[in-house]
């Protein structure tokens, strides 16, 4: 039998935690693809993977795939201090690119991608997944259709439960790509911009180092343009949770990105313990949880929805919906939010 034609060939770069967690699996439920190849430079995780997941081509070094002819597009998860690296030399291959994030450790080298991407064939998706979860859609299309009024303020908290204790040495030292703000509160300023459409002016950040951690638990406080207010908590050190709230002239929108009925809206005449109110989300809540049930987690979902947006790109020539400018804007907000807990002073953008 002849091979599907509309078949992408795929190379993945990085055989860590959030390949095996996240990536992997969800390209199990993505058509189109036909994963031939993986690289990954430890060698005994690279074959205790590729063996999990019945990948036959195999090499340590990313370049040996990047010279393969069979790989149409690679997805590129290595520890951020590579990103750029191997990025550009994708790009010079004529390879696709879906690039995690952060998408690099400075705005600079965002820009050297930037200035490479303008004159390469390739398509290039940064992966912030969460711009493909089903509630975080809800609630743009809810803001940007009026429904709150003016917005005046958002708030977030992104936080984990990780110990450090398993923790590669990248993932604890700013300079590495590590720490919360510039590994994981990246995902809630890009959600800022994705749901309001404003960027980040200024922002004051505090934030306190552990044993395991720098930046272990940080908060912000920010200025987008047009004069909303922002603030966030972000922590390597509790519970997980992952949450956003909205605040306009006509309500409030709350967003939890953990719960299938993560999403609630409360007008500004209303309070939270209205029995009639909580009955009814009650009653909503339970017609959709058959179908919560079968789609399983909302935040898996989010990388099926990341990877067939990557493969709709490349197939149907659609532009990116996360480019190398928004990877960009994350991490200049990300980088002066270490700023300024350095200085102790706002810092602008």
């Amino acid at each position: 039998m002849r091979p599907d034609p509309r078949t992408l060939r795929l190379g993945l770069i990085g055989c860590g935690r959030v390949a095996v967690e996240r990536h992997l699996p969800s390209l199990r439920h993505v058509g189109g693809f036909r994963l031939v190849a993986a690289s990954d430079a430890d060698g005994a995780r690279l074959n205790l993977v590729s063996d999990q997941f019945g990948i036959a081509h195999r090499h340590v070094d990313y370049r040996a795939l990047l010279e393969r002819s069979d790989v149409d597009a690679v997805g590129i998860l290595t520890p951020t201090a590579s990103h750029v690296e191997i990025t550009l030399a994708a790009l010079a291959a004529g390879k696709h690119v879906l690039v995690e994030k952060p998408l690099a450790l400075t705005a600079a080298e965002c820009d050297r991608l930037i200035e490479r991407a303008a004159v390469s064939p390739g398509k290039v998706v940064v992966g912030f997944n969460l711009r493909w979860h089903r509630l975080v859609r809800r609630a743009r299309a809810f803001v940007a259709g009026g429904a709150l009024g003016r917005v005046t303020a958002i708030r977030s908290a992104y936080t984990h439960e990780r110990t450090g204790e398993n923790a590669p040495d990248w993932h604890r030292k700013r300079k590495s790509g590590g720490g919360v703000l510039l590994n994981e509160a990246v995902h809630h300023f890009d959600l800022w911009r994705y749901l309001l459409g404003a960027d980040v002016a200024e922002i004051f950040a505090a934030t306190r180092h552990s044993s395991s951690y720098e930046d272990e638990t940080s908060s912000v406080t920010a200025t987008l343009e047009g004069g909303v207010l922002a603030s966030g908590i972000f922590s390597f050190g509790t519970g997980p949770n992952s949450e956003i709230e909205i605040y306009g002239e006509t309500g409030r929108l709350y967003l939890s990105c953990y719960r299938f009925d993560g999403l609630e809206f409360y007008p500004r005449s209303g309070y939270p313990g209205d029995p009639r109110d909580r009955l009814g989300k009650l009653v909503a809540a339970a017609k959709e949880l058959p179908s919560a049930l079968r789609r399983g987690s909302e935040f898996a979902d989010t990388f099926r929805g990341l990877w067939q947006h990557f493969f709709d790109c490349i197939r149907e020539d659609k532009p990116s919906e996360c480019t190398l400018q928004d990877g960009k804007r994350a991490i200049e907000v990300a980088a002066a939010s270490i700023a300024s807990a350095s200085a102790g002073k706002p810092v602008r953008i």
